[in-house]
């Protein structure tokens, strides 16, 4: 090898060669991401056509496409069609029960991870509720709050706390003793304890509590719009179209739920993961 071989080796890669690299990383990762799912709709649709299903019960995701494309139509302008109307209530819906659920429960759970007094008190509590479906507080909320948006905040609400309290309370607990006496004895005051050190090592599991809450709260929000949609919302659409045995609607409806889950999983999560806690070397995301 000559010496300008070695010296090229040698030498850090360019800019624009990191982001090729790290374009083609991305290509391929999303190949293989939606590649199995192209081979589902393709046995799908060749199922529905052949017979060998019912097109009726299982409709072919090309007539689903179709449809979704209807729904998306509208005289005004597609940001005034039905699908988008009732994604749009859909998302105001979660945004408002779990953004609540961010605030006040991260900050609870926090709260209990550091003050053993706090742990004591509410712990039983989340305990005790945790372990019941978010469903079953439907028909009460109903009776108190009526057949209306605020029925299914607070059913969203309630599913996304309790996630969030357990791993922002279990992130900070358990951090190691060890990093806290080695910030003491450099003098740091507690402030800069919590900031430095239980914020930081405790961001991936508040991080995870957060993803977990989110999905969990989609699916309640779905579940309540079915009994409390008040006419508006994803699940509200799929459960009046399964009256009149619209499976092309229920099938849209249902695809549009689990692409606005990646994307707010992907689009959202990712990203403040990788501001976060992979930046500080915490974890590595990949």
């Amino acid at each position: 090898m000559s010496e300008i071989q070695i010296r090229r080796a040698g030498e850090p890669r360019s800019l624009s060669a990191e982001f090729a690299a790290g374009f083609g990383q991305k290509v391929l990762g999303g190949r293989r991401f939606v590649s199995p799912i192209l081979i589902v709709l393709a046995v799908w649709e060749l199922s529905a056509r052949t017979g060998l299903v019912n097109a009726v019960l299982l409709p072919p995701p090309s007539a689903i496409f179709r449809n979704m494309g209807r729904l998306f139509q509208s005289d005004t302008g597609f940001w005034n069609s039905l699908l988008v109307e009732h994604i749009e209530v859909s998302l105001m819906r979660l945004l408002a029960g779990y953004g609540l659920a961010a605030v006040l429960c991260t900050v609870l759970g926090l709260l209990m991870g550091v003050n053993r007094r706090i742990y004591a008190f509410f712990d039983p509590i989340v305990t005790v509720i945790m372990p019941i479906p978010s469903l079953a507080w439907v028909p009460i909320v109903i009776l108190w709050l009526g057949m209306s948006n605020a029925t299914i905040i607070f059913v969203v609400f309630l599913t996304a706390m309790f996630p969030i309290i357990y791993n922002s309370a279990a992130g900070v607990r358990g951090i190691s003793k060890k990093h806290l006496w080695a910030a003491e004895l450099m003098g740091a005051s507690r402030r800069k304890i919590f900031f430095k050190v239980l914020l930081p090592g405790a961001m991936p599991h508040v991080i995870t509590g957060h993803i977990l809450a989110v999905s969990l709260a989609w699916r309640a929000l779905v579940g309540a719009e079915m009994l409390a949609g008040a006419g508006l919302g994803l699940g509200y659409m799929i459960f009046d179209a399964r009256t009149f045995m619209d499976t092309e609607t229920v099938y849209a409806g249902i695809m549009v739920i689990a692409v606005l889950g990646l994307v707010i999983e992907k689009g959202v999560f990712r990203p403040l993961q990788r501001f976060t806690i992979e930046r500080w070397g915490t974890v590595r995301t990949g």
